[in-house]
């Protein structure tokens, strides 16, 4: 039989003949036939060979025949290159010894084509590292089988073969089926040991940066102590030399005391000045209260944002009726050491507000009711009177000058209906006083000349009694009377002293002792007693008068609504229950209400002076409001104090604009503001900005929303002949 042509071999069929294709003798079924299904039983048999090798694996029936070995080499006896096996094959997941399914067989093991150790490794690594490998086998050539009596002996198939790697026992690696689940690729291996060393280095660089915290920490622990030992050591001397001081300081006192008598001693017998003078003419020492009371640092901790809860469980035992926000907002306020105002209708609370709260800080309160003629600073502090040459001095003065004597306990002035003058008329001056931040400003009474005029004059008296006296031989606890009563001391002292009756005598006399009381109790000037906080009461009716820019741009504004619209249940439901006496006031010393100190700077980077700069340029400077920097830093301190009271600072921001800004609002909405803008829209989109920045806020926090009272006062504005008026009811 002559050679087979392939399959894709065309006949030699001669040009032109139209014999059919068919018909040839190379593409009849005679000739193709046979061979073909020759080819299609073989691969039915290997195919029935590999289903039948799968199932006794364990292996699904379309997937490939994927098995893990051990690969080794083994070497040949006539000399030819040696040869390597897949042995000891298992199951790549359940990690089950395979075997080929006749048991006769003695080699259960997958030749391994010299490619694919060639394509991996040399030999000698292959056999001196002793591999596993993970690789797809398929069917051995015929004659393979054949030769090793084993139908299902499969070789490694060609570019499958991958090199594995087994987990190391520290890496406490879990896994399920038996050993050969711990062997995975070399590669990955690879990777996770690289990721081991990176992580075993960055593990060894924070030990050392931790040890070297450590070590900066215990430089600075002993660093600490030193210092502590130090302070400790310093303080115990600061201790020392404050009670030599004071020791120092009562020895001067005494001495001053024993001075002041001696010298005193004539004044009083001749009757121009009275002892208690004398004796207010020392400095004053506080004396320990010796009412009963909390201690604020003890009870509280010196918190303030505790202390609202208190003055209200207080306030309400004592039927006095605010809510928690009113309250921390009031000691917020009182803590600025600005000039309150407390703004609302008569009987609303405000000046019981004023004396319920000192009271039960364990302070005094002086209300001082305004008359309507005041009309300069001499209504409020007094003046001094040229013909009588003494000091005419207001309530207002004499609570100042008490506060001074009790400098650690806090004093509150209220100047009850202060709108009822004109409020920029007599309190004007000491409006601008109060600005001085830094130190307790000194209030000018009267110029010094008038006080050298009444020593010198006392003195010169004094001088001729002493003559008259030492001249009639009395002594010296001789009185008025005795001089006047002995015959040789009347006649000297008519003499020197160019008197011409005894009634002459008496009369200036009379006068020098007025005039030596009021310098005794009426200094040249005051300093303004850092404990006392001024705070008004004003109605806004028609009886009052409007506060003026002037002022407003300079107090803080807290508008008190009728009681009678006050959500009683909602207010009781705030009260706390605290295991606390509450008969008893919490003292707190003028210290504890904060010291008087500048302004914080304007700092545009701060969120709150970011926002109440852009109120002013956008919509109060274009409305014709003055919102300045004066009155931004002093909405900045208010906010920084609210926090220390337990004020968040969104809810400090809508009382700062309660406080400072809608105060000022009455205004006309029918005219153009200074961008070109109606006073309408400006005033809706100032509302609308408000709003954005008040979204979320918690109403319980507040007295009252910002937001909602400037939709009162727009609502308004059609009733009310366009005109603009926070103070409109």
């Amino acid at each position: 039989m002559g050679e087979r042509p392939s399959l894709g071999a065309r006949p030699n069929v001669s040009e032109g003949t139209d014999a059919p294709m068919a018909s040839s003798g190379i593409f009849d079924d005679v000739s193709i036939r046979p061979a073909g299904r020759a080819a299609a039983e073989a691969n039915a048999q290997e195919h029935s060979l590999l289903q039948e090798l799968r199932a006794a694996w364990g292996i699904a029936a379309d997937a490939p025949l994927t098995v893990i070995g051990q690969l080794n080499r083994q070497e040949r006896s006539d000399g030819r290159p040696a040869i390597f096996l897949l042995n000891d094959l298992t199951h790549p997941e359940s990690g089950v010894h395979l075997r080929y399914p006749l048991t006769e067989v003695r080699r259960h093991s997958a030749f391994v084509p010299p490619r694919e150790i060639r394509r991996l490794t040399n030999s000698n690594e292959a056999l001196s590292e002793n591999l596993w490998a993970l690789a797809e086998l398929q069917l051995s050539p015929v004659k393979e089988r054949e030769k090793h009596n084993n139908p299902h002996e499969c070789n490694v198939q060609l570019g499958s073969l991958r090199l594995l790697s087994e987990i190391p026992e520290q890496w406490n690696i879990l896994v399920g089926g038996s050993e050969s689940g711990r062997r995975i690729t070399a590669v990955a291996r690879e990777v996770i040991e690289e990721q081991l060393r990176e992580e075993e280095a960055r593990l060894s660089e924070e030990l050392a940066r931790i040890e070297e915290h450590k070590s900066s920490m215990k430089l600075e622990l002993e660093g600490a102590r030193d210092t502590f030992q130090s302070e400790r050591l310093g303080l115990e001397y600061l201790n020392k030399q404050v009670l030599r001081e004071k020791q120092i300081m009562a020895e001067r006192f005494r001495h001053l005391g024993d001075l002041l008598a001696e010298k005193s001693r004539r004044l009083v017998a001749l009757n121009l000045i009275d002892r208690d003078d004398v004796d207010g003419l020392l400095p004053q020492v506080d004396a320990p209260d010796a009412h009963p009371a909390h201690d604020f640092h003890d009870a509280l901790n010196g918190d303030f944002a505790r202390l609202a809860p208190f003055l209200q469980a207080r306030l309400w035992k004592l039927g006095k009726l605010f809510s928690k926000a009113q309250l921390r907002d009031f000691l917020a306020l009182l803590r600025t050491h600005d000039l309150i105002v407390l703004a609302g209708d008569s009987g609303s609370g405000k000046t019981s507000l004023i004396s319920a709260v000192a009271e039960s800080i364990g302070g005094h309160c002086k209300v001082i009711p305004v008359k309507p003629n005041w009309t300069g600073p001499e209504d409020l502090l007094g003046y001094y009177n040229p013909i009588q040459r003494s000091y005419q001095a207001t309530p207002f003065l004499l609570a100042l000058q008490a506060a001074g004597k009790e400098p650690e306990v806090p004093h509150f002035i209220c100047l009850d209906e202060m709108n009822l003058a004109r409020v920029e008329h007599y309190f004007s001056d000491f409006l601008s006083l109060l600005e001085t931040r830094n130190d307790s400003p000194v209030i000018e009474l009267y110029t010094s000349d008038e006080e050298r005029h009444v020593v010198v004059e006392n003195g010169l008296f004094l001088t001729i009694e002493a003559v008259a006296r030492a001249r009639s031989g009395l002594p010296e606890t001789a009185t008025i009377e005795d001089m006047l009563k002995n015959e040789q001391a009347n006649r000297l002292l008519h003499q020197i002293g160019g008197f011409q009756d005894a009634e002459s005598v008496l009369l200036h006399l009379a006068r020098l002792r007025r005039q030596l009381a009021a310098i005794v109790r009426t200094p040249t000037t005051l300093r303004f007693p850092p404990n006392v906080r001024i705070i008004g009461a004003i109605n806004i009716d028609e009886t009052t008068h409007y506060l003026s820019p002037k002022v407003l741009d300079r107090v803080h504004v807290l508008r008190f609504r009728n009681p009678v619209l006050t959500d009683w249940e909602g207010l009781k439901a705030e009260i706390e229950d605290l295991d606390l006496d509450l008969g008893l006031p919490m003292r707190l010393s003028a210290r504890d209400l904060g010291s008087r100190a500048d302004y914080p700077p304007f700092d545009w980077t701060d969120a709150e002076t970011a926002f109440l700069a852009g109120l002013a340029r956008d919509h109060l400077d274009p409305l014709g409001v003055e919102f300045g920097l004066r009155a931004i830093r002093q909405a900045v301190n208010y906010i920084r104090e609210a926090e220390l009271c337990g004020i968040g600072r969104q809810a400090a921001l809508n009382n700062v604009v309660l406080h400072k800004i809608l105060p000022k609002m009455m205004l006309d909405t029918g005219r153009i503001g200074s961008d070109r803008r109606n006073k309408k829209d400006i005033l809706i989109a100032l509302r609308d900005d408000l709003a954005i920045q008040m979204e979320g806020l918690d109403l319980g926090t507040v007295t009252e929303s910002c937001v909602h009272a400037l939709d009162r006062v727009i609502d308004a504005v059609e009733g009310n002949s366009g005109i603009a008026n926070y103070w409109l009811r």
